[in-house]
């Protein structure tokens, strides 16, 4: 069974959240990419992620040392492949806004990953999911 090597969780909500970026991409995530009727796509140095909830996306990153198990029935899940230049990825918004205080460091540049990203619904405090929406994206890498 797979075990997880390190995680963090960005619990900074991006508002206008749009993916995940390699700290030495050049490009931001493209959502045409994302095929109709998906949520999430990859290409070099970049994760896609639609995401509508405008009340603040968290976003949480896992390293395996294999494939993680999966997660629950119901879940809504992409998996995929990508190839991150640095190894060091980052959260982008909409505004291009500077976000990288809040890297996550794979530890190995020019690799090929694996990875699977799934959404939960939040709640905010006392307030249930229908009444303030948060969402958490996990991303799983995995070699």
């Amino acid at each position: 069974m797979a075990a997880l090597i390190s995680e963090l969780l960005d619990d900074d909500a991006t508002h206008g959240f749009v993916g995940v970026v390699d700290a030495d991409a050049e490009e931001s995530p493209d959502e045409s990419a994302i095929e109709p009727g998906g949520w999430a796509a990859a290409k070099d140095n970049w994760i896609a992620i639609d995401e509508p909830i405008e009340q603040g996306c968290l976003v949480r990153y896992e390293l395996w040392d294999g494939e993680p198990p999966a997660p629950p029935p119901g879940v809504s899940t992409w998996q995929g492949t990508v190839y991150l230049e640095s190894g060091i990825i980052q959260p982008e918004d909409i505004a291009g806004s500077d976000l990288t205080g809040r890297r996550f460091d794979l530890g190995r540049p020019g690799r090929r990953w694996n990875v699977r990203a799934h959404r939960d619904r939040l709640g905010y405090g006392a307030f249930p999911p229908e009444v303030v929406q948060r969402t958490l994206i996990t991303l799983q890498f995995w070699a």
